[in-house]
């Protein structure tokens, strides 16, 4: 199996995301991001609506360089370490997700065992449709 990671963002960082088809990451998890390989299930974690949204596959390396300007403020330009380029198919939505799985609560790296991977696939595959 491919590797997964969840990426964790907010309202507004979500959106970007989803409009220009990349995720950037600051913070805590800023160096994780640099490793993820092309071909990643990635999953995205909406810590203000507590949603998982997913299967996304990673298009890129995740050591792309952040284009400056790229995101509004709410961003840190300063911390912000790469981007990784998304695509999808079809996309499912998750609400309430960190109540089914706690491990979204206080992550300690974003990296998913193969079994957390296969979890949140499962669980996906089975929620509604994404129709952001």
């Amino acid at each position: 199996m491919n590797s997964g990671y969840v990426l964790f963002c907010g309202k507004a960082s979500f959106a970007q995301c989803m409009s220009r088809r990349l995720f950037t990451c600051a913070g805590n998890h800023a160096d994780e991001v640099k490793t993820v390989p092309q071909g990643a299930v990635l999953f995205m974690y909406n810590e203000d609506s507590k949603t998982l949204v997913g299967p996304f596959t990673a298009a890129s390396e995740g050591a792309s360089r952040i284009e400056t300007g790229a995101w509004t403020s709410e961003i840190d330009l300063h911390s912000a370490s790469a981007n990784i380029k998304l695509e999808w198919e079809d996309l499912h939505i998750l609400e309430y997700a960190a109540d089914r799985f706690p491990f979204l609560n206080n992550p300690e790296k974003c990296e998913l065992t193969p079994m957390r991977i296969q979890t949140l696939l499962s669980a996906l595959k089975d929620a509604p449709q994404f129709k952001g």
